[in-house]
């Protein structure tokens, strides 16, 4: 007998968020003549469900998916999700049906269920378009349900659903500040126990400590932490390496906050800096002030790329990588600040923008915060103030 969906009651702010992106979703699926969608990415499982998939242990042994968002048109939408998992408490507004994930009585037979439930939704529906996430359902499943269901057809939206995500709303921003206030903690902890002697997997443990006693929990989190000659690579995770007085150490933190990603970078010098060192972190201080003042809705991404390159590359050293990225339910999303996106920058978008400069084999400098963009400018949504 199939499993009922469990509707929950939710909380008025969250009924209202989740409303209000549904909504969203209906009209522009309406828009392109598609009348359902099956949404499988844990971006998606986040934005419109309010699901926060866990990711520190990486891909379930025990299902292909942990979740997938059901929307056909005219029924509730409804969220299948595995039965090891917790749907948040109040709901969202969605129905919520479990499938089979983790068992001990048989073998682990997630796909065959997830599939049976997912046919069961489609399989009656008449000629008509799905919207999917490509790049985010695995062919297992996707390929069974266009055999039980060869009626309809299956449509890539992955692209609609970054339009819809970039601009972000009233609890989306808060969460941001939030995740952005763990990386200022986590950037102050950096610079006040940095000490020749200590290794980097070492001070990388101390600020992860202090975030997570921050956080009350774990911390899902990308770092890269590297000092000495190693900054001159850009990044790279924590390693046994031993900090040397003189050295410079590159930290740069993105932490995962409720489904949220911070992001911020800072370089410090272990000791008295070196004279190239100083020049160099005004000099980046300086672009990333004045780059950050010339954001306003309007302005293409690749403009504000060019700005700060024409200005980075006066300081001489490398710069191979973007100049900053959104953030939101994933951790670098639109718009791209890089020299080919024509994206105009918009009010609501919340971007980080990140300068550096690098000098092979010897050192790097990055220096990194994050913006919202505003109905008149801009404000610097990152508190740490940047030090050598």
């Amino acid at each position: 007998m199939p499993a009922r969906w469990l509707v929950r009651q939710p909380g008025e702010t969250r009924m209202a968020t989740t409303s209000t992106r549904l909504d969203r979703l209906s009209q522009e699926l309406g828009r392109r003549n598609i009348e359902h969608a099956v949404l499988t990415s844990i971006a998606s499982l986040r934005y419109f469900a309010g699901f926060t998939t866990p990711i520190e242990w990486g891909p379930s042994p025990f299902s292909p998916l942990l979740g997938a968002l059901v929307w056909v048109r005219g029924e509730q939408p409804g969220v299948l999700l595995a039965d090891g998992e917790s749907a948040p408490a109040d709901g969202a507004g969605l129905a919520w049906k479990p499938f089979a994930s983790y068992t001990v009585a048989q073998p682990l037979h997630a796909l065959q269920d997830l599939n049976a439930k997912l046919t069961e939704s489609f399989q009656g529906l008449p000629k008509s378009r799905v919207g999917i996430e490509h790049a985010e359902i695995p062919a297992a499943i996707l390929e069974p349900l266009r055999a039980a269901c060869p009626q309809l057809e299956f449509v890539d939206v992955s692209s609609l659903l970054q339009e819809i995500r970039v601009i972000k709303d009233r609890e989306e921003i808060q969460l941001l500040r939030e995740a952005i206030a763990l990386c200022d903690l986590g950037q102050e902890l950096a610079k006040k126990l940095a000490r020749p002697g200590m290794s980097e997997i070492e001070l990388f443990a101390e600020i992860r400590r202090g975030m997570e006693m921050k956080e009350g929990g774990r911390l899902p989190m990308l770092v890269d932490v590297v000092s000495g000659a190693r900054t001159a690579q850009m990044g790279g995770p924590p390693s046994a390496r031993t900090m040397q007085e003189g050295d410079l150490l590159l930290c740069d933190l993105v932490p995962r906050h409720n489904g949220y990603w911070g992001d911020s970078c800072n370089t410090l010098a272990l000791g008295e800096p070196a004279a190239e060192f100083k020049t160099l972190f005004q000099g980046l201080a300086e672009v990333l002030a004045q780059g950050t003042a010339l954001v306003r809705p309007g302005l293409a991404a690749c403009e504000l790329d060019h700005w700060f390159r024409e200005h980075v590359r006066k300081l001489h050293g490398g710069y191979p990588h973007h100049t900053g990225h959104g953030l939101g339910v994933t951790w670098h999303e639109e718009p791209r600040i890089v020299p080919y996106n024509t994206t105009p920058l918009r009010a609501g978008m919340v971007i980080a923008l990140e300068p550096g400069a690098y000098f092979d084999r010897r050192w790097g400098m990055r220096l990194e915060h994050v913006a919202l963009v505003t109905d008149t400018g801009v404000e610097v949504l990152t508190r740490f103030k940047h030090t050598l």
